[in-house]
């Protein structure tokens, strides 16, 4: 039990950081690159034998993959959290955990059930309506060039990024992962893909580099990659502790986040809820019940 309140501390957390870069005028993308080489340091730190980084090539390609997603949806989600809140770039990241499920019936032969299919539902449902709904927070006027579309294809962007990151790690781990050694090791060499990634992109075509303060955005990702690695780390051993089946502790985790997440960006930056919102939360911590249920 204990591993797992660490693991959904960390994940709060991570949410409410990056909702501090936009209070404190971090550059995100920035921080979020630094944020991934540092997590893939803290993962070599972790791994033993070092040698299983060079052993373990059929890794490479899926970190490869798995990298390039990461930052794409990190800075995604980052995105989102700025212009559309925490509580509804929470939803649309936590309820991608329905692709997988999907998947799992088409991929894995799982057997449908009615509890599972209405969860499903429901799921889709919430993120069809934070997407539709979701208003910019108070006093963050829009950037220019950003108009409603563009605020609502970001938690659908977040929700299928999310999914089909799942979607491969689920993958990964049934069938290319052969030891704890190659579990941290493949973790490491994702970070690192997507710190490699994230600098070519910064080179190309991030656009704000003269207003970037480098001090402030790296000891940021620093900050931010301590979350990012443990909240991985901490619920992969609440897993293996087998004090409770994944199948409950991977809901019973998105619930908490949802909720935790949403309270802190009540407690710590004042995020107000719509009425639509709160129904979307609600709705989401039905679908996930529903599906760990099922």
């Amino acid at each position: 039990m204990f591993y797992l309140i660490i693991g959904i501390s960390c994940n709060i957390l991570l949410l409410l950081i990056l909702k501090g870069f936009q209070k404190y005028g971090v550059a995100s993308f920035p921080a979020i690159v630094v944020n991934y080489f540092s997590a893939g340091s803290i993962a070599f730190l972790f791994t033993s034998p070092k040698t299983v980084f060079l052993e373990a090539s059929h890794l490479w390609l899926p970190s490869l993959m798995l990298g390039v997603l990461f930052i794409c949806v990190f800075y995604t989600i980052s995105l989102t959290i700025e212009r559309n809140g925490i509580s509804v770039a929470t939803v649309a990241n936590k309820m991608s955990v329905v692709i997988p499920v999907i998947l799992a019936f088409i991929i894995y032969k799982d057997s449908p059930h009615l509890l599972k299919i209405v969860g499903i539902i429901l799921a889709l449902l919430s993120v069809f309506l934070v997407s539709s709904t979701s208003p910019r927070p108070a006093g963050h006027p829009s950037p220019v060039g950003e108009g409603k579309g563009g605020r609502s294809l970001l938690p659908i962007a977040v929700f299928l990024g999310s999914g089909l990151i799942d979607a491969l790690v689920n993958y990964v781990q049934k069938k290319l992962v052969r030891s704890d050694a190659e579990t941290s090791c493949f973790s490491g060499l994702t970070f690192f893909s997507a710190g490699i990634i994230g600098v070519i992109a910064f080179i190309l075509f991030y656009k704000e580099k003269a207003s970037i303060n480098f001090k402030k955005t790296i000891l940021a990702g620093i900050i931010l990659s301590l979350p990012n690695y443990f909240s991985i780390y901490f619920t992969m051993k609440a897993i293996n502790s087998n004090f409770i089946e994944s199948s409950v502790l991977y809901p019973l985790l998105n619930v908490a986040v949802v909720l935790g997440s949403t309270l802190g960006a009540y407690l710590f930056f004042a995020e107000k809820l719509s009425f639509k919102n709160m129904a979307c939360i609600a709705l989401s911590v039905i679908a996930i019940a529903l599906i760990a249920l099922a």
